[in-house]
């Protein structure tokens, strides 16, 4: 052992109840010499676990997770959280749970408010509706309401706006106290809802809609009592706010008639309610109150109801009744209608 006492020295000492075995190992050993076992075993993790940990942040890129992003400064980027309220599209879309479930949002058709809501670009929503409008004077109804709509997303100083173009006329029909009954074509409508502001965190959306009405050009609509004479000029701001079990829909318009003496410029004001039954099956209602900015004539007060229920995926029944509650005439008017919500998204466009 004192040939050996340079590179390795051990000594036994006897201690009643105990050995004990002494060794010591010459400075700078561990690092020059044969790595130990300990030493292998790391290595050999670190080379299998950072391969390991790239190629998983790879797959999850790959699968459309979001990966974390880091600062010039290295710290890592705050990513926002998903949105609160999920965008509704026309009809049946797909939730946050990826379930079908109808629209619920107060909308025009069933009720007369209308949401901010437009079609996706390239979609086209055509509505059909049958409905009426009974009082003791006069009794007027549309046998078929054509109401056609299209989406846009025309850029505007660089930022997309969604638009709805829309276009309607009725087959309509009229009859006066003791008058024969009058059929034709009715006043036609054109519109623009420019849908200029979202926001899925407060859910919370607002669409400006400006619509001409008109009598169709050699049809004497407004001499059979189906149109009003001249054109009105609506002029609509459409607001919505969605909570977690109803959504609410608000809208204020000024209606000014043109090259038509005897009318007088009127507003309105309208807050409809909705919420979801079933997947399949949705309720709304509507309170809507208008009159001339004296608020001496032209004034109406209607509550309605309204209910849509899904056929198919692309097709939505839809129907309403309601009832004037204030009017300026003696009698009442009670109103009911049905229809069919079609939507058609070209093949090249659906998703």
């Amino acid at each position: 052992m004192g040939e050996n006492a340079t590179r390795l020295e051990t000594n036994l000492m006897y201690d009643p109840g105990r050995y004990t075995a002494k060794m010591e190992i010459p400075p700078y050993g561990f690092f020059f010499g044969r790595p130990s076992r300990i030493v292998r075993i790391v290595v050999l993790s670190l080379f299998l676990v950072i391969p390991g940990r790239a190629g998983a942040q790879e797959s999850g890129a790959e699968q459309g997770q979001p990966s974390q992003q880091a600062t010039p400064n290295g710290k890592p980027v705050k990513q926002p959280p998903p949105p609160l309220f999920s965008k509704h599209h026309r009809g049946m879309y797909k939730n946050r749970l990826n379930l079908w479930v109808i629209d619920a949002t107060p909308q025009s058709p069933p009720l007369e408010v209308d949401d901010p809501g437009v079609p996706d670009k390239g979609e086209y929503e055509i509505n059909l509706t049958t409905q009426a409008d009974f009082s003791k004077q006069l009794w007027t109804s549309d046998f078929v309401l054509v109401d056609a709509n299209y989406g846009v997303l025309p850029k505007i100083f660089g930022h997309e706006l969604p638009t709805q173009v829309k276009f309607e006329f009725p087959l309509a029909g009229a009859k006066e106290h003791r008058d024969p009954f009058e059929v034709g074509i009715g006043a036609a409508q054109f519109g623009l809802k420019l849908n200029f502001y979202n926001n899925e965190y407060k859910g919370v959306s607002v669409s400006f809609y400006p619509q001409i009405e008109f009598p169709v050009p050699g049809s004497d609509a407004a001499e059979r009592n189906l149109a009003n004479a001249g054109q009105t000029l609506a002029l609509p701001l459409l607001v919505q706010k969605e909570f977690k079990y109803v959504t609410i829909v608000a809208n204020g318009a000024v209606n000014q008639p043109i090259h038509d003496p005897q009318r007088d410029t009127t507003g309105s004001l309208g807050f409809g309610c909705g919420r979801a039954i079933t997947r399949y099956l949705a309720a709304m209602g509507e309170i809507r109150a208008e009159s001339a900015f004296d608020f001496r004539h032209d004034r109406l007060v209607v509550v309605n109801f309204g209910a849509m229920r899904r056929l198919r995926d692309n097709m939505i029944l839809y129907a309403n009744v309601g009832r004037s509650i204030f009017s300026d005439e003696v009698s009442a008017h009670t109103y009911v209608g049905a229809g069919i919500k079609f939507l058609l998204m070209p093949k090249e466009l659906n998703p």
